[in-house]
């Protein structure tokens, strides 16, 4: 099946429609740049990495189809005595078809040939006889022979031959093994339903001992010399035969190719408790984000010497913004996918001996304040598409330990393409019953995940999928059907945050009540000027002394607090609450402290008489410098908080006595991550199918890359000598460069030379085109 063989021939067979239901169907081969013609795209095709990825996504009776007809193959026995009797599985045939996975000629099937590297081990067995016997020597293959109750005499073939008669023959297996030690059974059993490869430490290497004598016979010996395991590596590794463990599995043994998907229960919901959930979470998620980003612009988060970010950090965070300890993980890594949060650089030390590399922690990026400025709508979009095209599940448990966030994924199958087979078993318009039905279900679309990983990362995206409100009252929100269909997620954004509420009730106790999810600008205002008690679906916030104070101290001024609580309370603010505003206001700023190592000034000197001599403010060794100056032996920031700490109300001022406005340093890391979505556009199935049509004969040039240097000076006229250079050297070594053609920033790659043209990818249009180089008139830099 390689591009001159069956495949080739099955592709050129495809009409228009047909070819794009195999693109769709295999996308990976799409990427990075789409074949130009059917001979291409069939190497593509049986690539081992786009066979593996193809068959992660193929239901459960199509691989074990697959795993049959390769036992077929290398145990000479019919396809029809592997698999379930009766069972017509044309139709799996029709689905492997569409996958280019195996092609048919008439009642021939010929199986995609990287298959055989991608399933090493189908079913669960080893290598055939006719691989291991042939690399035995004939004196071993003759004393075994014997020891089967064979002649032990002829050529290497005649003993190879006569070893697989008695091997594959499972009553004559049966009538060995009933002589064999104590314990040879289970071994054996153990080999052929467990899977053919097993490290046997008591059995040590068959030159280990000098004479037959001394050897102990062994479960494992016994199974050794009789030819029913045979070792693999120096390591102790030891695999049974294929014809051996069929035979031990009984000549009724079938694979069950007829295991129909498991269903996934429903019960009825209501689209308002859908819609509302979904926004509650939506909007937490938003509000979180930027707080947890707000904290890290503060102060760097740390990070672990290998990278990432450790226990101990997340806790903390958890605990200060009030989230468990998952959805701290979640909101990093989506951070880092949409490329709000990236790692400071790192620092250099040299010692006499060694360069030690520092690191300097986890830090917003200038995307951060760009994101801010977003409406709410577009902010929670960007959180959204870059969790899709997330390759990790953030909260995933393997063996009960967490993932550290913020370091390099590891290898297995994409998490992107487990949300679509997730998403794809949730119903849009009724819940699920049971979230393990959901589990069962997409383990049988995802059959090479082992049982315990499937479960791991399926319920964690599950639980991703709530905390974000895709998944709510366990069905999918209209932002969960728009992410799986590849529709703007902003769009549906702004319908399910148009119900969040714009207004609080304030109390006379003091208290801000939201009774629904709170839009981020309420949010906002209230944070500013109160202390949030409680959150999610309905709010509560108090406002104190210290929090009215903080607003105070961050510029605000209490008329535009005043104002700005005004216009979001559903009624006329308390007097309870103006009053208190009034209170601090007048009281904020009546003592001052200056940086002047440092001092404190005030217009009262009975005041600054009483703070000389109070108890409390004995740390700071006040003393009296002027009648309205006292000296502090403490720093501005020490001398604030004793101060305020005694039931004073100071603020900071500059040298020029004017008022210091408390804003924290903003930290921004450079980004080191694109964002989730990328700006290059991508061809469509459809699109590719269209041009790959009718190419199965076309030639294949001469690859452009040695003679890319010679075409740019001959032909692109409009570039210096320099330019010329750089792009044929970008092209040769990068395999893309940036180009200026007739006005047009585009970046080209993957070329093929025609004379005085190139024909060539370009990304920002999604089609190959044919330029002439003497159009190119800048390469930017």
């Amino acid at each position: 099946m390689r591009g001159d063989g069956m495949l080739l021939k099955r592709l050129a067979g495809l009409d228009e429609a047909e070819l794009a239901s195999l693109l769709a169907a295999r996308p990976d081969v799409l990427r990075p740049v789409p074949p130009r013609r059917l001979a291409e795209l069939a190497d593509r095709l049986d690539d081992p990495e786009s066979v593996l990825a193809a068959l992660s996504r193929t239901p459960l009776p199509c691989v074990l189809l697959v795993q049959a007809i390769l036992v077929a193959a290398r145990s000479a026995r019919p396809l029809s005595s592997l698999v379930t009797e009766g069972f017509d599985h044309s139709g799996l045939l029709d689905q492997l078809e569409r996958r280019a996975l195996v092609v048919r000629d008439g009642n021939m099937i010929q199986l995609c040939p990287a298959l055989h590297e991608v399933l090493p081990a189908p079913l669960g067995l080893g290598p055939g006889l006719a691989e291991i016997l042939p690399q035995i020597t004939v004196a071993e293959l003759t004393d075994m022979s014997k020891r089967l109750s064979g002649t032990g005499t002829g050529r290497k073939q005649v003993l190879v031959d006569s070893i697989t008669e008695i091997l594959t023959d499972s009553d004559r297996l049966t009538r060995l093994i009933a002589h064999a030690p104590q314990g040879t059974r289970e071994l054996l059993d153990d080999f052929a339903w467990q899977g053919p490869v097993r490290v046997l430490d008591e059995l040590p290497h068959f030159s280990y001992y000098a004479s037959t004598r001394q050897r102990p016979m062994t479960a494992a010996w016994w199974a050794r010399e009789h030819g029913l395991i045979w070792n693999v590596d120096w390591e102790g590794s030891y695999v049974m035969p294929l014809e051996v463990a069929l035979a031990l599995r009984g000549d009724g043994y079938r694979v069950d190719v007829s295991i129909e998907q498991p269903k996934v229960g429903r019960v009825p919901v209501a689209a308002d408790l859908v819609a509302h959930e979904a926004a509650v979470a939506a909007l937490r998620v938003l509000d979180r984000t930027a707080a947890l980003l707000e904290t890290v612009a503060a102060e760097p988060l740390p990070e672990l010497k290998s990278g990432g970010v450790g226990v101990k950090e997340i806790r903390r965070l958890a605990k200060q913004l009030g989230c468990d300890e998952d959805e701290i993980r979640l909101l990093l890594d989506v951070a880092y996918a949409a490329g709000l949060l990236a790692a400071n650089p790192v620092t250099e030390v040299r010692t006499r001996r060694t360069t030690e590399v520092r690191r300097n922690g986890i830090s917003p990026t200038d995307g951060f304040d760009a994101w801010l400025e977003l409406e709410q709508a577009d902010r929670y979009a960007t959180l959204i598409e870059a969790w899709w095209t997330l390759v990790i599940s953030p909260t995933r448990r393997c063996d009960g330990k967490a993932r550290t966030p913020l370091t390099e994924p590891g290898t297995g199958t994409s998490s992107t393409a487990i949300r679509e087979v997730v998403f794809a078993l949730l119903p849009a318009d009724a819940a699920i019953r049971q979230p393990a039905e959901v589990v069962a279900a997409a383990a049988w679309h995802l059959p090479l995940l082992q049982p315990d990983s499937a479960a791991e990362v399926i319920v964690a995206v599950l639980a991703e999928a709530r905390m974000l409100g895709l998944l709510a009252a366990g069905t999918l929100s209209p932002v969960g059907r728009a992410a799986h269909a590849g529709r703007p997620v902003a769009d549906a954004a702004r319908t399910l945050l148009a119900g969040a509420r714009q207004q609080a009730l304030f109390g006379t106790d003091l208290t801000a009540v939201v009774t629904g999810p709170p839009s981020a600008a309420l949010a906002e205002v209230l944070d500013r000027a109160a202390d949030r008690e409680s959150g999610g679906s309905a709010g509560t916030w108090r406002f104190s002394p210290s929090s009215v104070r903080r607003a105070l101290d961050a510029g605000h001024h209490a008329d535009e607090l005043v104002a700005a609580l005004a216009e979001v309370a559903s009624r006329p603010l308390p007097q309870a609450l103006t009053y208190l505003i009034g209170d601090v206001a007048r009281r904020h700023g009546e003592l001052g402290v200056v940086a002047v190592g440092c001092c404190v000034v005030g217009d009262d000197p009975g005041l600054l008489a009483e703070l000389a001599v109070h108890r409390k403010l004995a740390k700071l060794k006040p003393r009296l410098l002027a009648p309205t100056v006292l000296a502090s032996a403490l720093g501005p920031a020490e001398t604030l908080t004793l101060i305020r700490d005694a039931g004073y109300a100071p603020v900071e001022r500059q040298a020029d006595g004017s008022l210091a406005v408390t804003t924290p340093d903003t930290i921004r890391a450079p980004r080191t991550r694109p964002h989730a979505q990328t700006t290059t556009a991508a061809a469509s199935a459809d699109q590719v199918a269209g041009w790959l049509v009718g190419t199965a004969d076309a030639a294949m040039p001469e690859p452009a890359f040695h003679r890319l240097r010679d075409l740019f000076a001959r032909s692109a006229t409009g570039l210096a000598a320099d330019a010329r250079e750089r792009a044929a050297w970008q092209l040769e070594y990068s395999g893309a460069t940036r180009i200026v053609y007739e006005g047009d920033e585009l970046t080209i790659s993957s070329p093929e030379a025609y004379r005085t043209e190139l024909d060539v990818w370009v990304h920002e249009r999604a089609r190959f085109l044919r330029l002439d180089l003497a159009k190119i008139s800048a390469i930017p830099t």
